[in-house]
């Protein structure tokens, strides 16, 4: 870790960009994205999310970025010393490591590059020659050298004194590094289709999965995310997760996957909504408004299936639909709107009289998968998964909807 990419890590969270950043601070824009990378690399946490064209800071960087602000003022100081004004922008070219910084301060409280050597464990030139490349890089002699030992000058002690700050500060914010390093290089990493509600299938698993998983492995911490088939699909691809479930059998290459549930699917609506078009599926898409989850939903998939199959080419361009990838507004707008929505079988309260749905042939049944990409590692996963679930009883297709 360098004096610099404290600065300017900073000023990224700051001015909320790294293209932002990198003009107030005349640096490329791959330097202040390397800059942010090494310093989350060093702490092992993630500062910033990304939120449209914007990157926002993490609670973790919020956090953090109050002793970033204090490190980047006394990084901008000592780009001042000596003659020089010292700017922000001089302080993000001070590509100081901060092992040299910690190395000088040893230097200064012992009074002797000999010492100062011994204590650290290293041999004596090589730490004359870090010296004298922090000297350089601050462009100012740090000691008065003599045949006694290395004593700090003016320029020197204040090195010190700032020195000591960003030790402290740098402790502080890389405290728990070590304890992150280890945590994250053997959890294994679980992503899923967003579960419908809190007694959903899918929410059933994923419970099941995280009460069990640390009877079958201690020592590998399980981490569960949600979000779509094709961020996960796509995760899987690069590993940011080890296993997925999806609701999907449409695999990239070199995905593994075995079925783990099939269920029915039905297009759902209030009671006199269904009742009005009589059980007629093509009437129902064409005259009432739809609530759809997003194109990158396994869902949304099925719809697109289902509507290719029984409507025309104009009267697809016709539907009238709101993409929502949240299962709670669409129930709402089923409930209380007069929207319809796909839903599977087993997601459909049972009984409920203000409720009615018109269940699709077996041809769109919607299957869930874990899916984890080829390897011996992923594939004892997904075997211990498999194990786990195996005492659950899965619905398999299971025609039993509201009546229309």
């Amino acid at each position: 870790m360098d004096l610099a990419s404290l600065l300017i890590a900073h000023h990224v969270l700051a001015l909320c960009g790294i293209r932002e950043t990198a003009k107030n601070l005349d640096r490329p824009v791959s330097s202040v994205s390397a800059a942010l990378a090494r310093l989350q690399f060093h702490i092992a946490t993630p500062l910033t999310t990304t939120s449209g064209n914007r990157i926002q800071p993490t609670l973790e960087g919020v956090r953090i970025g109050r002793d970033l602000q204090r490190a980047a003022i006394l990084v901008g100081e000592l780009s001042g010393l000596g003659d020089k004004e010292g700017s922000p922008e001089d302080g993000a070219r001070l590509s100081v490591p901060l092992l040299a910084l910690q190395r000088f301060l040893v230097v200064g409280r012992s009074g002797s590059i000999r010492r100062a050597a011994q204590e650290i464990g290293i041999g004596q030139p090589q730490l004359t020659r870090q010296i004298r490349s922090l000297e350089r890089d601050l462009g100012l002699p740090l000691l008065d050298r003599a045949a006694a030992g290395a004593v700090p000058n003016a320029d020197g002690h204040r090195v010190i004194a700032l020195g000591e700050e960003l030790e402290a500060i740098w402790l502080k914010i890389s405290d728990h590094a070590g304890d992150r390093f280890r945590r994250a290089a053997s959890t294994t990493r679980v992503g899923s289709v967003t579960p419908l509600g809190r007694e959903s299938l899918i929410a059933r698993i994923l419970a099941k999965l995280a009460a069990d998983w640390p009877k079958h492995m201690p020592r590998r911490p399980l981490y569960i995310s949600s979000t779509n088939a094709e961020e996960l699909l796509s995760g899987i691809t690069d590993r940011t997760y080890d296993l997925v479930l999806v609701d999907t059998l449409d695999m990239p290459p070199g995905v593994e996957h075995r079925v783990i549930s099939r269920s029915g699917l039905a297009m759902v609506g209030a009671a006199d909504v269904i009742a009005d078009q009589r059980g007629d599926l093509r009437q129902l898409l064409l005259r009432h408004p739809m609530a759809l989850p997003s194109l990158k939903s396994g869902l949304r998939q099925k719809f697109g299936t289902l509507t290719e199959d029984i409507l025309t080419a104009d009267e697809r361009a016709g539907l009238t639909f709101v993409e929502i990838d949240s299962i709670p507004v669409i129930a709402n707008l089923v409930s209380d709107h007069g929207y319809i929505a796909l839903l599977p079988l087993w997601a459909i309260p049972q009984p409920d009289e203000r409720m009615a749905a018109i269940a699709l042939p077996e041809a769109y049944d919607m299957h869930l998968s874990l899916a984890w990409k080829k390897g011996a590692a992923a594939e004892t996963i997904a075997r211990t998964a498999e194990h786990i679930l195996g005492s659950m009883a899965f619905p398999v297709t299971g025609r039993n909807p509201p009546a229309a």
